[in-house]
């Protein structure tokens, strides 16, 4: 490649400037990824920079380890090289690039979005992107948290060169961010994170003629804790709980915070008798071994579980009352168990 000039030279020092080319992968940034990947439940999701011949993955999730690849074989140059966000589906004008024919033959990838990640003085450093194996719609609203997300990977570039001020500044700004999308006690998604995922996998299960199936869990007798340990005892069994749940459940199942002590569980492209065997591993994930609780002392805590299948044409909130009923019923007939709402 000859020796660039103009623009893309000061690109270049402007990229060189961050200092995060070659340097050993770091957790600030591989945590967006995650968080951006579970957020669009995608297949993938990438922070790439885009050096003088080479895209450079700052951070990946769902990808190859590989940590660069030639320029010319990723989306993001272009994201670079206009400036602006890039959406392509197998269905589109820009799916007969050569880039994007080669994520479908390598990647077996339909469907890539990414967005710009910006200098300060403008320079159009990388790219945040996710991918996902089948082609999808990508809305406005989308586009706009997608953007956010950009924002907050912008800021973390800037940490090596910003003062020591403005990273106090830059981080509370993340913090503003993530919160948005999180419970901040579990770190699972909140009520309106979970009805965010929610509707974007029922569009998606209808589109594609996928089962999708939802489970409402709720701990049992759960105020008997907090009235004999404490609140701050039982939202340690909070957080204890979400690290059972999502280590026992596959890593594109949502989990989400309901309210109080109740989650929802969204398991996609699984049928009604699938999810009641996964619900009965998260049930015996939570109440197989006892908690550990300050002072050397042990409950043994569970849950039940109502699990309910999304029905044709049926609205998400209904689902949501059905597998609320079923859970009821689990209490009823003696808590600890699993209970399935056919209708």
């Amino acid at each position: 490649m000859t020796e660039p000039h103009g623009e893309e030279s000061l690109r270049l020092k402007a990229l060189a400037a961050l200092e995060l080319l070659d340097q050993p992968e770091e957790e600030r940034f591989q945590r967006i990824t995650r968080l951006v990947r579970r957020h669009f439940q995608a297949a993938g999701s990438a922070i790439t920079l885009i050096d003088k011949e080479r895209a450079y993955f700052l951070a990946r999730d769902g990808m190859s380890s590989a940590r660069e690849t030639p320029r010319s074989k990723t989306l993001c140059s272009q994201v670079v090289i206009g400036r602006r966000p890039v959406v392509v589906s197998d269905h589109s004008p820009d799916s007969l690039t050569p880039a994007y024919q080669g994520l479908v033959e390598q990647l077996s990838l339909n469907f890539y979005a990414g967005m710009p990640l910006l200098t300060p003085d403008g320079y159009a450093v990388g790219a945040l992107c996710v991918m996902d194996h089948i082609p999808r719609k990508f809305s406005r609203r989308e586009l706009e948290s997608l953007a956010d997300f950009a924002a907050i990977v912008e800021n973390e570039m800037l940490f090596k060169a910003a003062a020591e001020n403005q990273r106090e500044l830059i981080s509370q700004v993340e913090k503003l961010r993530i919160r948005a999308f999180l419970d901040p006690l579990t770190g699972v998604w909140n009520r309106g994170g979970l009805f965010d995922v929610l509707n974007r996998e029922v569009e998606r299960a209808r589109r594609s003629s996928s089962p999708l199936t939802l489970c409402m869990l709720d701990l049992d007798r759960f105020k008997r804790i907090n009235d004999t340990y404490g609140h701050p005892v039982g939202d340690e069994v909070l957080k204890e709980l979400c690290l059972r749940v999502r280590a026992a459940v596959r890593p594109y199942d949502a989990l989400g915070r309901y309210g109080g002590e109740e989650f929802i569980l969204v398991f996609p492209e699984t049928t009604l008798q699938q999810a009641e065997s996964q619900a009965e591993r998260v049930r015996e994930a939570v109440g197989g071994q006892p908690f550990q609780l300050p002072g050397a002392r042990e409950e043994t805590i569970t849950i039940s579980i109502g699990v309910a299948e999304l029905q044709d044409e049926e609205k998400v909130e209904a689902t949501i009352e059905r597998a609320d009923r079923a859970l009821y019923r689990a209490k009823r007939e003696g808590r600890n168990r699993v209970v399935v709402e056919e209708e």
